[in-house]
């Protein structure tokens, strides 16, 4: 807040103070309507009291609890309906119900079936639970089918997709959901404990101080309320704040040399298809393939735009499946998408990394991802995220990470697009041979003179 703002904000106060001191002197009545000086000198002597303050820490103690519970619990069954439709559907009714009912219906019922102690809690539950779970389970729907399929490619874990993709995904509806339940949480507590009455609470006292006619006093609890929950959400908020994606030096993914390492895996026989057919929306875009990919070999795949090339690379990479025909492709594929698919919470290094986090890797990783960005001439962005990148420096990076990633195949789609002709000059003669070298790569390309330069066999479709 700027220091105008804060200003014109004290004005404001001012004048609503004035308000309500010319509103108090004109009814002259402290029963029915006490000035704010009457209200700040009861608010004096209240604070002399130890009871004072435990009030206030059991009403605040309610809200976390409540808001802490809410979320996980949220987030918990907001994961289990994303994953589960028959669980999404199952919550449906009841998430509707309580984000329909008044909260006062809430809290009567609620009053019948527990103590006293309990009811603000269940309560600010039953109202903040159904924020989290819808907007933690609009978030994971939201989640882009490109990070996933990533994960799929580079064999990822369900603890490795949640930590690295799913979870930092979903950052915005989380902040959300915290940010909203952090003001009803206040409210629901106060107005539950109003009705309930537990022995230690802010509602018990203002509840009191209406019995008694404690007109004073119970001004003096409303502006200790009011105060409370605009620091408690401002204090939230500002956390979350900070909570943000930030460019970072080093390493979040560490990676685990592999637990078989030095020994031979289980090679696929053979790559191919054969008399494969796949069809998008009732329009056919492969029929009857015949392909074959040597082992060991480069080989380039070439043909028109919609023949079907970016297709036949998902077919071999498994995340598209053929509608007929058979299939011979290897388990573990390394793939460059058309797109970068960068993960914009992670610097360049950790999304090189990432590629070897399924899988495992060598024991020099890090020496590794250093040595593929000084022959991409990307050194310099290792620490920077996605979003400071040029769109060059991005495309580079998801080839270094296509690299880094050990497969039984390479599967590379237009992998120098964009570049000037000497910076790709500059990377096959750096890289092209010592990363292909005894590897199966299957090179997409539109361009007849990369496929003659790189390939051993070309296949045009």
């Amino acid at each position: 807040m700027t220091t105008n703002e804060k200003l014109k904000t004290l004005i404001a106060a001012i004048i609503w103070l004035a308000v309500w001191q010319l509103g108090s002197m004109l009814v002259h009545n402290e029963l029915l309507l006490p000035g704010p000086l009457v209200t700040v000198k009861t608010l004096g002597a209240l604070a002399l009291t130890g009871v004072f303050y435990i009030n206030i820490a059991w009403t605040v103690a309610r809200c976390l609890i409540a808001m802490i519970v809410s979320f996980f619990a949220g987030a918990f069954f907001a994961w289990i309906s994303y994953r589960h439709y028959w669980a999404r559907k199952i919550a449906d009714l009841p998430v509707g119900f309580f984000k329909a009912v008044p909260v006062m219906a809430i809290i009567i019922y609620v009053i019948l079936i527990a103590q006293a102690d309990w009811v603000a809690i269940i309560v600010c539950f039953l109202m903040c639970f159904p924020i989290v779970y819808t907007n933690i389970l609009a978030g994971l729907d939201a989640m882009s089918d490109e990070y996933l399929e990533l994960a799929q490619v580079y064999g990822l874990s369900r603890g490795q997709k949640l930590r690295h993709i799913y979870t930092p995904g979903i950052l915005p509806q989380i902040k959300s959901a915290i940010s909203l339940i952090a003001g009803l949480s206040w409210k629901a507590v106060v107005a539950a404990e109003i009705l309930s009455v537990p022995k230690y609470s802010l509602g018990y006292e203002m509840m009191n101080a209406k019995y008694y006619l404690q007109t004073p006093t119970l001004f003096a609890y409303i502006v200790v309320i009011v105060v409370l929950s605009m620091a408690f959400e401002r204090l939230i908020k500002s956390a979350l704040a900070h909570i943000e994606w930030h460019a970072y030096e080093g390493g979040r993914i560490h990676l685990h040399a592999k637990a078989d390492e030095g020994t031979v895996a289980t090679a696929t026989q053979e790559i191919a298809l054969k008399n494969v057919s796949k069809s998008f929306d009732e329009k056919c875009v492969l029929s009857g393939l015949k392909l074959v990919v040597v082992k060991g070999e480069i080989t380039a795949l070439m043909g028109p735009s919609g023949r079907g090339k970016t297709t036949i690379a998902r077919i071999l990479a498994g995340l598209e499946s053929a509608d007929s025909g058979e299939v011979s492709a290897p388990a573990n594929v390394s793939v460059l998408f058309q797109e970068d698919r960068l993960l914009p919470w992670l610097n360049v290094r950790d999304n090189i990394a990432l590629a070897g986090l399924g899988r495992g890797t060598g024991k020099d990783a890090d020496e590794r991802i250093k040595a593929l960005a000084e022959g991409l001439e990307i050194e310099e962005t290792l620490s920077m995220l996605p979003s400071e990148l040029s769109g060059g420096m991005k495309h580079r990076a998801a080839l270094a990470r296509t690299f880094f990633a050990d497969g039984e195949m390479m599967i590379l789609d237009e992998p120098f697009r964009g570049l000037d002709a000497q910076l790709k000059d500059r990377i096959i003669g750096k890289l092209w041979k010592q990363e292909t070298a005894g590897r199966t790569v299957l090179l997409i390309t539109h361009i007849p003179e990369d496929a003659g330069r790189l390939a051993e066999k070309t296949i045009t479709v």
